[in-house]
């Protein structure tokens, strides 16, 4: 009876016990610039059942394949289940090991659907933050503070030099393309004013629609910008991202006057 517990516990509990952090770390390097993993509920909800998913393959593997192949460690088997979850392109350098698409069985479909939660995440925090302005004067002023926020960030310890660089380009870019938005909000917005104001009369239709338009488009490009914010920042920088956001002069994030 020992002997059958002894020999569970090596072949099927220790590679699962093995694969599990070995999995999160892949994860974590594999989404390091796509999101956060452990940011809502059901990010984290879907990290795990990948992380579950893998390890229970692993102990899959080592339990009912090993037997058969006596030659390769239990512990081997929850490694190179792990590893699996490195994108392609990175292992093929290093070699694959023949167990890998057997008990990777499955990750490729949670892993798209661990894909897909961040970017729906990223995308619903960032319009989260840039909900709730009345015109494009505070929205151009926060867009503002937010690059300078994300360029006194870029030389951030452990990232290459090209990659400063790259990001720098992005942030200033994205910038930009809101200031581009904003200004023309604000030319049309001014010139329908003038008109009314000469006229004596109300916005038409056309013309609501048209302010409206390029309002959208300002928010829009201000949600890209933020992008940026929530795939490279912490979420301890939520709090940071919050405080430009409410300063004088701009709306809170429910849309209420800050105050």
């Amino acid at each position: 009876m020992a002997w059958d517990q002894t020999s569970v516990l090596t072949e099927w509990v220790l590679p699962a016990a093995i694969c599990a952090p070995v999995t999160w770390v892949c994860l974590v390097w594999r989404f390091r610039e796509d999101g956060r993993l452990l940011g809502t509920v059901r990010s984290a909800a879907s990290a795990v059942a990948v992380v579950l998913w893998t390890a229970a393959m692993a102990a899959l593997a080592s339990g009912l394949l090993l037997p058969h192949a006596s030659s390769v460690p239990p512990a081997a088997v929850g490694v190179v289940a792990g590893l699996g979850l490195v994108p392609k392109r990175k292992l093929e350098q290093s070699g694959e090991h023949p167990l890998m698409a057997i008990v990777t069985l499955g990750d490729s479909l949670l892993l798209n659907s661990l894909a897909m939660r961040l970017q729906t995440d990223r995308a619903e925090w960032s319009y989260r933050m840039v909900g709730g302005f009345q015109d494009c004067w505070d929205l151009d002023t926060f867009a503002d503070r937010v690059r300078q926020h994300l360029l006194s960030r870029v030389d951030a310890p452990g990232r290459t030099g090209r990659s400063r660089t790259h990001l720098r380009k992005e942030i200033v870019e994205r910038h930009r393309d809101v200031r581009t938005a904003a200004q023309k909000w604000i030319t049309i917005e001014t010139r329908i004013e003038k008109a009314c104001q000469q006229q004596g009369r109300e916005r038409t239709r056309e013309e609501l629609r048209q302010a409206r338009r390029a309002f959208g488009e300002a928010e829009q490009y201000c949600a890209y910008l933020l992008d940026l914010a929530h795939a490279h920042g912490k979420r301890s920088d939520d709090r940071r991202i919050r405080d430009l956001r409410n300063r004088p002069g701009n709306a809170s994030v429910d849309g209420a006057p800050a105050g």
